[in-house]
């Protein structure tokens, strides 16, 4: 059994986590069976306690007898001396662990400690001493987040509504790199099935009246409305022609004198975008905050299909099924086979 053990230090959120805002479906289901299968990996970690929540620990422990069975004074010191250690091992500082009492639950044995006469903390072993937890879990709860999980699960396969001619929005920013990967992935559906379907690239930005971001900053917004520009005065092969480019041989360190040699080489008139940009940057900028807010998207890369969000990885022919499930009639063009090879090439992750 392995036990990581964690003590608790002002200011600090003992969160595994950089971002909570949603439980992945993946995570839910591993957890679900790890604790249905009791695998031996325990996380005990100590609530910080209001000032009226503290404890008074007992003296060490004493042999008794408890309906039946009787508590090994040895194995509550072992477990005890191996907390301290364990704290002493994260923390730098030794801290004292306290053994105040023990009850009988549910077939399992709650131990009562006390971290620094201040934290209370109820491990639970088996009676056999071979297993501890910190918290039993109940079957019927693990079993309802995973019926939950798996529902949602399969809402997220489920194709999406179908139309004679699909709606098709990828939310990006133009640095992200997740996003730069979902282009690349894309350019071969775009030149497909592009006269098929309404395509469009939203960016992703925030803010209004003239004061708006993006997450990679000022040289990444300044681009987002260039492209933009580019998809509105070209359309989306030539976008697409410009963007792979873009993403390909420029970086964001360079992308405000780069995309003028990207825009030579695609045949796209820089003067002109510079033109649409100086004159109409703030309603631009209005239209893909609005956009973004009204799908509800916050993550680079985004592919919506009449509004139903694809969850596969970045591969062509990946893309392409997504999108030709979305029409009442697939034209002949989504008879085409794409590249089956994803271009995270191992790497997973979205920007946002």
């Amino acid at each position: 059994m392995f036990l990581i053990l964690s003590y608790p230090r002002e200011g600090v959120i003992m969160d595994n986590n950089e971002k909570q805002a949603e439980i992945s479906q993946d995570v839910l289901i591993a957890t679900g069976i790890a604790l249905i299968l009791g695998l031996g990996l325990g996380y005990f970690a100590y609530p910080v306690f209001s000032s009226g929540q503290t404890a008074v620990a007992g003296n060490d422990t004493t042999a008794c007898a408890m309906g039946g069975f009787e508590m090994d004074a040895a194995k509550v010191n072992d477990i005890k001396a191996l907390w301290e250690d364990m704290l002493f091992l994260q923390s730098g500082s030794k801290h004292s662990v306290k053994y105040v009492n023990y009850t009988e639950k549910n077939g399992l044995i709650a131990l009562d400690f006390v971290i620094d006469d201040v934290y209370p903390q109820k491990l639970y072993i088996t009676k056999d001493y071979e297993y501890l937890l910190q918290q039993p879990v109940k079957f019927s709860d693990i079993k309802g987040q995973v019926a939950m999980a798996k529902a949602q699960a399969e809402e997220a396969l489920k194709p999406p509504e179908k139309s004679d001619k699909p709606k098709v929005q990828l939310f990006v920013m133009s640095y992200c790199p997740y996003g730069n990967l979902a282009e690349k992935a894309l350019k071969d559906v775009v030149d497909l099935l592009s006269d098929k379907v309404d395509f469009e690239p939203v960016y992703i930005i925030s803010g209004s009246n003239g004061n708006y971001n993006s997450l990679h900053g000022q040289k990444e917004l300044e681009q987002d409305v260039r492209e933009k520009i580019i998809f509105n005065k070209y359309g989306a092969k030539k976008w697409m022609e410009y963007v792979y480019d873009a993403d390909t041989n420029c970086t964001l360190n360079n992308i405000d004198t780069c995309w003028k040699e990207v825009a030579t080489r695609a045949g796209v008139d820089a003067t002109a975008v510079e033109a649409e940009y100086a004159a109409n940057f703030n309603a631009i900028a209005d239209g893909e905050v609005a956009k973004t807010s009204q799908n509800g998207v916050s993550a680079s890369p985004t592919l919506l299909v009449n509004s139903k969000k694809y969850s596969g990885d970045f591969i062509p022919e990946a893309y392409k099924d997504w999108i030709c499930s979305g029409f009442n009639t697939m034209p002949q063009e989504c008879d085409t086979q794409l590249s089956t090879t994803s271009a995270l090439s191992g790497k997973t992750g979205t920007c946002g």
